[in-house]
């Protein structure tokens, strides 16, 4: 396989959600690399027993890798350190609550693969939805990681799309790939403040009052509500992660 899966998930949606998808991916792909990313709660204790569910879960499955935070993790940051830590350039993003029959013709990954090969874009969504969307290691240093400022879940896929069409001056395409499902769970950690669905009010706050301004001429809209530009610069974020891509074959 020429590229990781990354799963970000937690414990209310494990068995219903994450589970069967985990077991869809490798039924269908039992050799590809799934990077489990485990979210600790947010104002509670971490579950030991879902803690032994999770590895009792990856034991038993070939090539899938779990990281667990004990406390809550933005999700920037949960897609930042899964794409770190797979063995490939491109990787293959998924929400925990998306649904993979593996009992079809021409299966999901079978149209994905397809696309992954065929296409020149190393960083595209799919269906044009950040639920699922391939992101190359060389273009996120280029267009800098996800701000890990966002510290809830919303808005960083917004910031992404806004900061490359900013670096290339392209939007990031999208690509039609059947036979999978997108349920948009509301199901969500309890311990944040919300603002929108499962969205945390901090982080839309942050993008709307501290790093972007509303401007009526100029600027570029993306994926926000109206056109921007950007008045909070962005850090710089895993600095010596370059260094390794570039030498780490001359361990």
């Amino acid at each position: 396989m020429n590229y990781s899966i990354v799963i970000t998930t937690f414990d209310k949606r494990f068995e219903a959600f994450f589970k069967p998808l985990l077991l869809s991916i490798k039924q269908l792909r039992p050799n590809v690399e799934v990077i489990v990313m485990v979210n600790g709660p947010a104002k509670a204790e971490f579950d030991p027993a879902f803690r032994s569910s999770v590895l009792e879960l990856m034991v038993s499955t070939q090539m899938a890798y779990p990281t667990m935070f004990p406390s809550f993790q933005s999700l920037a940051k949960l897609w930042n350190r899964g794409v770190l830590t797979s063995s490939h350039d491109r990787v293959l993003i998924l929400n925990d609550d998306l649904g993979i029959d593996p009992h079809v013709e021409n299966s999901f990954f079978d149209q994905f693969e397809a696309v992954l090969n065929s296409v020149p874009n190393k960083t595209f969504t799919i269906n044009g939805s950040f639920s699922h969307f391939v992101v190359s290691k060389e273009e996120l240093i280029q267009v800098g990681f996800f701000d890990e400022r966002l510290l809830g879940l919303g808005e960083e896929d917004g910031d992404f799309y806004w900061r490359y069409h900013e670096t290339f001056d392209n939007e990031i395409p999208s690509f039609e790939v059947g036979n999978i499902d997108n349920v948009h769970s509301d199901i969500t950690d309890s311990g944040y403040t919300k603002g929108i669905r499962t969205a945390s009010k901090f982080n839309r706050d942050f993008i709307k009052t501290k790093k972007y301004q509303d401007i009526w001429f100029g600027g570029y809209k993306g994926m926000f509500d109206k056109r921007v530009k950007k008045i909070l610069p962005d850090e710089i974020q895993y600095p010596y992660e370059n260094f390794y891509q570039a030498n780490k074959d001359l361990l």
